[in-house]
């Protein structure tokens, strides 16, 4: 039993661990900055959108708010207690910056209603999981991983 249970976790691939506190601070971050946009300027969308799409599109080498975590907050607070998996938060962030890539586009194309609507949704959501932990696209990626785990999809 023992040997087919190292066997299973030498199979298991490397899962990527994360301080719960980083994705909060990312999440204030963004609910920050749209807010800022639908308020001021579009600018700060545009600004969000950059940051969350270079970090999907870099395969999370080039993130902005990870850097910020690291050098400014983390000496700050301390190392975190617990980790948790990074993978629900890098798909809700993949969530956001679908969102605000939209959101950015409709803005440059004169759609400043539908352009305020996408970041107001992105705003309310980033605001929720930064404030009281709910994180909708995680808690979206945890349903979608317990159906196909189940062999529904």
């Amino acid at each position: 039993m023992a040997t087919a249970t190292a066997r299973q976790a030498a199979s298991t691939p490397d899962v990527t661990m994360v301080d719960p506190r980083a994705p909060r601070f990312g999440q204030a971050l963004t609910a920050s900055g749209m807010v800022l946009g639908i308020a001021l300027t579009p600018a700060f969308v545009y600004a969000v959108a950059t940051v969350l799409v270079l970090a999907v599109v870099s395969g999370w080498r080039v993130d902005a708010y990870a850097t910020l975590w690291r050098r400014g907050m983390l000496p700050l607070v301390g190392r975190p207690a617990d980790r948790e998996p990074a993978a629900p938060h890098r798909f809700a962030r993949l969530v956001g910056a679908g969102m605000t890539l939209l959101a950015s586009l409709a803005f440059l194309a004169g759609f400043a209603l539908v352009g305020s609507v996408l970041a107001a949704v992105v705003a309310v959501l980033a605001g929720l999981a930064a404030v009281t932990g709910i994180c909708v696209g995680c808690r979206f990626y945890r349903q979608v991983s317990f159906v196909r785990r189940l062999g529904l999809v």
